[in-house]
């Protein structure tokens, strides 16, 4: 990292620290309201072994004790956020407490576990092909997997999670949530052409946004359709359910892409401004073009020549991009909420509003 990348990110960082509220603060901007139920602590029972249970499938496969087991179970670490099998499990309960207040589910939640553990399956080993692409050094703090081992064989444990994780999928039963799953895969391939794609100015933010639920919403929204079909509710709620995951998926996705302007690498566990240096023009780049129509010319070059990412950087901090990719967030964040309208009221369908507000206001 340059010098000067180098001074405007820790510029950035600390007048961030200072304003947070305005861009990612906590306190601004809630999407809901009454008492608040945290997601992660009401689905904790059922997390709390999902990296252990992980593991066990991985090595069930293994005849014997083998490397390629260490390479797929070393990001499933304890250190990500679980906010996909989260979500998908709060929808399921939700989704069946709508179904039959007062009833035992014990059937339906163990087979909505199980797309709990394969979404964080599908999303480790995107992260394992991301990183060999990306010839990305760290991941969560830590040496990247590609690093560690090197790209042969982290391509090989990527595809290896992948496969153990069909099977688990196959054996929930239902040939319907087999193919909801099984698009999700389709998607993420089409997000990572997607991403090598240049397009004209009139139609980039479009594709950014398509490519955004190709890589990320994706997984979220038809890991919550997949649970409400298990469920058992009527289509529209199915929909309903499809719809929360996909707009808190494309916030998630803006909030990310926020961050990697103004949350220091240590915070993020990776190089910070590392978009801009794969080349990529994400939300705030795109608005901050809209002011600053010369940012056009690097982005269709992606960042390429001496200078690019340090210009881009800048004027991004004083486009006003940042605020604009937070309000858009936002607004994925209350059309993810309205969404939940039609469902009976849960603490269940109370945390999955609240989790907008932890969307939104995340700071890794």
């Amino acid at each position: 990292m340059s010098k000067l990348l180098q001074k405007l990110i820790h510029h950035t960082c600390r007048r961030h620290a200072v304003h947070v509220a305005s861009v990612s603060g906590s306190g601004q901007g809630h999407v809901s309201g009454g008492a608040r139920v945290d997601a992660f602590e009401l689905m904790r029972p059922q997390l709390a072994a999902l990296n252990q249970d992980i593991h066990t499938q991985l090595e069930k496969e293994l005849v014997v004790s083998s490397e390629i087991g260490d390479l797929a179970k070393y990001y499933f670490d304890g250190g990500g956020k679980s906010v996909r099998p989260c979500i998908a499990m709060c929808v399921g309960h939700m989704a069946n407490t709508h179904q039959d207040e007062g009833a035992h589910h014990t059937e339906k939640v163990d087979r909505q576990r199980s797309i709990a553990v394969v979404s964080e399956m599908i999303h480790t080993a995107s992260l394992v092909h991301d990183d060999i692409l990306d010839h990305a050094e760290t991941r969560r703090g830590k040496a990247s997997v590609n690093v560690r081992w090197d790209a042969k064989r982290s391509t090989m444990a990527g595809d290896y999670i992948l496969g153990v994780g069909s099977r688990i999928l196959s054996q929930v039963g239902d040939p319907d949530v087999v193919m909801i799953l099984s698009q999700v895969l389709a998607d993420l391939v089409q997000g990572e052409f997607m991403q090598l794609q240049n397009k004209e100015e009139s139609e980039r933010f479009e594709h950014y946004l398509s490519k955004s639920f190709n890589k990320t919403a994706s997984l979220m929204a038809y890991s919550c359709r997949a649970n409400a079909v298990l469920a058992g509710v009527e289509e529209h709620l199915v929909e309903g359910a499809f719809q929360y995951g996909r707009n808190i998926g494309i916030a998630f996705q803006l909030v990310d892409d926020l961050l990697d302007f103004i949350v220091s690498a240590d915070q993020l566990g990776k190089p910070a401004a590392a978009d801009l240096k794969l080349g990529l023009a994400t939300a705030p780049v795109l608005f901050a073009a809209e002011k600053f129509p010369e940012l056009n010319d690097l982005i269709d070059r992606r960042f390429s020549e001496k200078g690019d990412v340090e210009t881009a950087f800048d004027l991004v901090q004083k486009s006003g991009g940042l605020e604009r990719t937070k309000d858009l967030a936002r607004k994925h964040c209350e059309a993810a909420t309205s969404a939940l309208g039609l469902f009976s009221h849960s603490q269940y369908r109370a945390a999955l509003v609240d989790l907008c507000d932890t969307v939104l206001n995340r700071m890794k």
